[in-house]
């Protein structure tokens, strides 16, 4: 018991740890591995927690350093979800396989912000740049406490009728929602929605079980919850009304430890070495930032170290056997090297072989790729210059990677004649019996028709809300190997100049 008791079961957590992370080692069935994965990056902040309290002498269970700490009780009406001064229901919402956060002292204190703020019936406003987590953390907590958490990427096309909409069912049903990008939405409506959120407030204060909203009577479930992020003064931003401020608590989101995430997450992957390969991704980062031209499409933020770590797991699954550093260099290559422009490469490789001495990677096979590469702009009139093909290789090394890119080039680059060339190469390589899938491509012009028209829009008169060419095409994209049996790749190419107005919505279409 006491502290020594803490520090026996801090050692028996890490050996726990260490026999399930062997067991990712293994081959698994891929269920197996996504529930082995979330479970390690508990673990592991399970495992820090109690070894820090066993060194910093914590020896009672009233102790700060514990209290401070998310804890389940069970008791006669159901788990009760602690943490400091805050007691909650838990939900028993089921989630599914849902991946987890990795919780860096960042998300601790912004957790401790939000569950004060609910023991208050206030709502959380965690702030700050982009790729700090904000919205993630959000959601991580409701799967702490099984709740659902819907996350609604807010414009200036929603009125406060949407919104009533939106309040009424997060009332009746109990569950969270987390308004992405809050600021975004104009003022005149900021304020109506300042009112709505405060009807709700005040019949949970009052302990209501049902409440008049809006016009209509409407049954209060207690747990339901309203979170917003902001991200402070850019464009198309507006300042939020004091009425409406008062209403949540704030959270300063800043850097997150890169280090520490990308740690977890490569144990969970089952790399042996995940401590100096963690701290290698954020030096190649920290690097390039310094030394790299400073170019709009460069990025440097916890968007791209998750992309490298992703890389990392499919590799580790794919060659299990294969020396660390290789893998975890390869997927730094393939993740950044088709994103900089020719006078940057050397020094970004200069960069590489420092912090990686020695290691010499295999060339990849593409004798297939080439050849149907070959055939197809033989048969379309075009050159397939070297350059053309280091091109589609790294285009492809992209799709692999990532679910959403962007191909960046001035007019006449061969930006369109590089994804048509490679669709076409993988259609002919599926034919010939390859390991592939063939290709369909759907190509829009996001600038020949309005944001209503691309998007989805409400009807301003019955508040129908009315898909848009992208939502209707991505659906049925999604939808081919259901319906038609087709297990093609679909590709949907949103073919036009990028602007700030359009692509912007597309931030929480393409997040996780």
């Amino acid at each position: 018991s006491g502290n020594s008791g803490l520090r026996a079961y801090g050692k028996k957590c890490a050996d726990d740890l260490d026999a399930v992370v062997t067991l990712v080692r293994g081959d698994l069935p891929k269920l197996t591995r996504k529930v082995l994965a979330p479970l390690i990056v508990m673990d592991v902040h399970a495992r820090d927690v109690i070894i820090k309290m066993g060194e910093d002498g914590v020896s009672s269970p009233t102790d700060f350093d514990w209290l401070a700490q998310l804890r389940y009780y069970p008791s006669e009406s159901g788990i009760k979800v602690r943490m400091v001064s805050t007691e909650l229901d838990y939900g028993y919402e089921y989630m599914g396989m849902q991946g987890r956060l990795v919780v860096t002292p960042l998300t601790d204190r912004c957790y401790r912000t939000l569950m004060g703020a609910l023991q208050l019936d206030l709502g959380g406003a965690p702030e700050g740049p982009a790729g700090t987590g904000k919205t993630e953390t959000t959601k991580d907590l409701g799967k702490a406490m099984a709740i659902q958490c819907v996350v609604m990427n807010c414009s200036d096309g929603l009125d406060y009728i949407a919104m009533a909409k939106f309040f009424k069912g997060l009332a009746a049903s109990g569950s969270w929602a987390c308004f992405d990008e809050f600021n975004r939405i104009d003022l005149e409506v900021l304020s109506v929605v300042a009112q709505q959120i405060l009807t709700i407030q005040r019949a949970k204060s009052a302990k209501l079980t049902e409440f008049q909203f809006e016009g209509s009577t409407l049954p209060l479930k207690m747990m339901c919850n309203c979170f917003i992020t902001m991200n402070p003064g850019y464009a198309g931003r507006s300042e939020l009304p004091d009425n409406l401020k008062v209403l949540f608590r704030t959270v300063a989101m800043m850097v997150p430890d890169y280090a520490m995430i990308g740690e977890v997450m490569l144990l969970s992957s089952g790399y042996l070495e995940a401590r100096p390969l963690s701290r290698k991704i954020v030096q190649t980062y920290k690097l390039c930032s310094e030394q790299l031209s400073a170019q709009d499409h460069y990025d440097y933020g916890m968007r791209a170290v998750m992309a490298v770590l992703r890389a990392a797991g499919n590799l580790k699954r794919s060659f299990p056997e294969e020396d660390e550093n290789v893998l975890m260099l390869r997927s730094i290559l393939d993740v950044n090297l088709p994103k900089f422009l020719s006078h940057d490469v050397p020094l970004f490789e200069g960069i590489t072989s420092d912090l990686f001495p020695g290691v010499e990677l295999p060339q990849a096979d593409y004798c297939l790729l080439r050849e149907t590469c070959q055939q197809h702009c033989d048969s379309a009139n075009l050159q397939l210059t070297e350059n053309l093909f280091i091109k589609i290789t790294q285009l492809y090394e992209m799709i692999i990677v990532r679910h959403g890119l962007m191909i960046v080039g001035y007019s006449y680059g061969a930006k369109t004649s590089m994804y048509r060339t490679l669709a076409a190469a993988l259609t002919e390589m599926k034919a010939r019996g390859a390991k592939e899938e063939a290709v369909s491509c759907h190509v829009l012009n996001p600038k020949s028709i309005t944001m209503g028209q691309l998007y989805g829009q409400f009807d301003p008169v019955t508040h129908e809300w009315s898909d848009g060419v992208l939502a209707v095409t991505y659906r049925g994209a999604a939808q081919q190997e259901k319906l038609h049996g087709i297990s093609d790749r679909q590709w949907v190419l949103l073919d036009g100049p990028v602007d700030a107005i359009w692509i912007e919505n597309m931030n929480t279409v393409l997040d996780d």
